[in-house]
């Protein structure tokens, strides 16, 4: 998702625009998490290329019942396909055509299923939800301020892109051209230094807010019966996987 927001240039805001307009947005995170994730350990577990093509219908079927916008979804699917690509290639390389093509759509499962779980569910409402599953408060809060900073580095980026375009500056003629090089590199170097002031400044903020090293979560839901059948929906898909897979391969 950071990915597609640097490429896109997106407001930060724009993240979580659909997980407020959609069903599945409303879902507790807890569900979601749990239900995604042994979806995703099912699916990376199997071998068998006809359950491997089972778990990526089921991963495109719920991104459909999401109702979550399929073109939002495709964009980020299409910035982790290069990844899934190498990988698959390296695949086919030493192990053949089928092995190659199962890694593809294994890893495609995976991937739709999360990005599902991220473009569906509001950042800070996810690593909430991390919380209340005990995930430990110095992971959580790693991770909400890693994706933070992320989103300061490519906002900085942005603007100074466009100061780049107003004063002129259109890319290099060459991957020769040693003028461009300079200006990417200073680039670079500003935009880090930027950047670690706003960085400064925003956990100065936190901590005039109270914050002590722990995110503690701020809202306080309970599961009701939608998003245990989600959760158990999904949770049955992967352990009826897992039944077959060992079926086949005892």
């Amino acid at each position: 998702m950071i990915v597609l927001h640097v490429r896109t240039g997106q407001a930060a805001g724009h993240l979580d625009e659909h997980a407020r307009s959609v069903w599945f947005g409303k879902l507790d995170a807890r569900a979601k998490i749990l239900g995604i994730f042994a979806f995703v350990i099912a699916a990376a577990l199997l071998t068998d290329p006809v359950l491997v093509m089972c778990a990526l219908a089921c991963a495109l079927v719920t991104a459909l019942l999401s109702r979550l916008p399929p073109r939002h979804l495709a964009k980020a699917y299409l910035a982790a396909l290069p990844f899934l690509a190498f990988a698959s290639f390296s695949v086919f390389l030493f192990a053949g055509f089928e092995r190659g093509i199962s890694m593809l759509a294994r890893t495609s499962a995976c991937v739709i299923a999360l990005l599902v779980l991220a473009t569906g569910t509001d950042t800070f409402e996810l690593f909430s939800g991390l919380r209340r599953l005990r995930v430990p408060g110095i992971l959580t809060t790693l991770l909400m301020l890693t994706h933070r900073y992320l989103l300061l580095l490519s906002e900085e980026l942005d603007r100074m892109r466009t100061a780049r375009r107003a004063r002129g500056f259109s890319g290099g003629r060459s991957l020769l051209d040693v003028q461009a090089f300079r200006v990417l590199s200073n680039t670079a170097g500003m935009l880090l230094v930027r950047s670690s002031g706003r960085a400064d400044r925003i956990f100065e903020a936190l901590k005039m807010r109270g914050f002590s090293k722990d995110m503690r979560p701020w809202r306080e839901t309970r599961i009701a019966a939608l998003d245990a059948a989600f959760m158990l929906a999904l949770v049955a898909i992967a352990a009826s996987l897992l039944l077959l897979q060992m079926e086949v391969f005892p």
